[in-house]
């Protein structure tokens, strides 16, 4: 293709052709003619050259792995190799994206020596969890008076596959800090599935069995005993329904799919950690990603393997994800479903075992207002999503479902009291 220049250039002479023979410049016409012809010499030939030069140009794309953690810095190599028996300048643009923390040279001009090799490596870091497609790589060759330019696009697409980042998943960590701060008092329960718990004292009589008798608090003056009261401490199976629509993808510093998946797998630790079954089922119109419930944890390994191949896509609606979960799951459970979309869920059969955590989209932006003006006007964009959202809530709850709207720092706590709350009424035990 011809440069700005070379038009300019090439337009330049026409007229001054042109202008010397209705003016009759001899000696002009010859030199305008000449320049012309060379001109446009130097551009064809430039482009039946260099088209076979640049072919003769290829790119890989290197990593030494394509799993990676967000927050994670990794590098990238870009190989260029050149066949040509002569060096050749060239032009490279890598067509990364923007959820990626790019430091290094992306783009730039080079010289490749003859039959040779030449890197480019530069480091990135992920930003948001899941699957991304690496662009293609763009390479451009020009003249050496910049008049004619040619391009070519190399297809060297890579996807990379995005993990939550160890540092937010701080259930999977030693214990280094206090548990109370990830399970809000949450007791964790080393008998659960397997026996009895204690529910109080009683009098005893003579149909109790004496194992259970409380010795120390017999009373030797009246010969009078008590005796523990026991329940049966059961298995809770909690199955998260994970909004995965295009509505979970919004939010400044942290989009809400990325920071709610990271916030329940914490809590999915902490129900595992409690020996209780914990499945996900990741759903939207395009989406559709079930994971049985187990209590080994692997499940929660498959949920990250899960989320690191997709990435949110199409419309959700609560009543066709619910009824796509009972005709996978027979068994009884508790549904636990965290969504950032307004869909009404119907009344069902079992909606008293669903609790439906709705996220507050504003709370995932991070506003900077300049003047009193813009503060207000901030103050009150939320002020009126709070409105929204209890509006809801309180539409959910007078058909008998619970339901709290949840805000980008109390997810996880939420989601724990509900936990216990549920669990301590023994919903979704087998």
């Amino acid at each position: 293709m011809i440069r700005r220049a070379g038009y300019a250039i090439l337009a330049v002479l026409t007229y001054g052709i042109l202008e010397s023979l209705l003016l009759g410049y001899k000696y002009y016409i010859i030199f305008a003619i000449l320049t012309f012809f060379m001109v446009a010499f130097e551009i064809i030939y430039f482009n039946i050259a260099g088209s076979r030069a640049i072919n003769n140009v290829s790119v890989t794309r290197k990593s030494n792995t394509l799993n990676f953690r967000k927050n994670r810095e990794f590098t990238i190599t870009l190989h260029f190799e050149n066949s040509n028996s002569y060096p050749i300048s060239i032009h490279f643009f890598d067509e990364a994206i923007d959820v990626l923390e790019i430091s290094g040279k992306t783009f730039g001009t080079m010289t490749i020596p003859k039959k040779g090799s030449y890197d480019i490596r530069y480091s990135v870091k992920p930003r948001y969890i899941g699957k991304y497609e690496l662009g293609n790589i763009r390479i451009s060759i020009s003249d050496i008076f910049h008049l004619a330019l040619i391009q070519k696009t190399i297809s060297v697409k890579m996807a990379i596959h995005i993990y939550p980042s160890m540092n937010d998943i701080k259930s999977s960590r030693s214990e280094m800090l206090s548990s109370f701060i990830y399970t809000l008092g949450n007791h964790y329960s080393h008998s659960v599935g397997q026996g009895y718990n204690l529910y109080g004292v009683r009098q005893y009589t003579f149909e109790d069995d004496p194992r259970f008798i409380v010795w120390s608090r017999y009373n030797e003056e009246d010969n009078s005993m008590l005796i523990k009261e026991m329940e049966e401490e059961r298995e809770i199976s909690t199955i998260f329904i994970v909004d995965y629509s295009i509505a979970m993808n919004y939010g400044s510093t942290d989009r809400v799919y990325d920071k709610a998946i990271v916030d329940i797998i914490n809590s999915a630790h902490l129900m595992v950690k409690n020996r209780d079954n914990v499945g996900f089922f990741l759903y939207s119109d395009k989406i559709n990603i079930y994971i049985p419930p187990d209590k080994s944890g692997e499940s929660i390994n498959k949920l990250e393997r899960a989320v690191a191949n997709a990435l949110p896509a199409g419309e959700f609606s609560a009543s066709e994800a619910v009824k796509a979960l009972e005709r996978k799951q027979k068994k009884n459970f508790l549904v636990f479903i965290v969504t950032a979309s307004t869909s009404h869920l119907e009344k069902t059969a079992h909606s008293n075992r669903i609790s439906i955590f709705l996220i507050n989209n504003e709370s995932y932006y991070d506003y900077f207002p300049q003047g009193k003006f813009d503060d207000l006007l901030v103050q009150n964009i939320r002020l009126r999503e709070l409105e929204r959202m209890s509006e809801i809530t309180r539409e959910m709850r007078n058909h008998g479902i619970r339901c709290t709207y949840v805000s980008r720092k109390n997810t996880l706590q939420k989601i724990m009291i509900e936990y216990n709350y549920r669990r301590s009424m023994n919903t979704g035990a087998s």
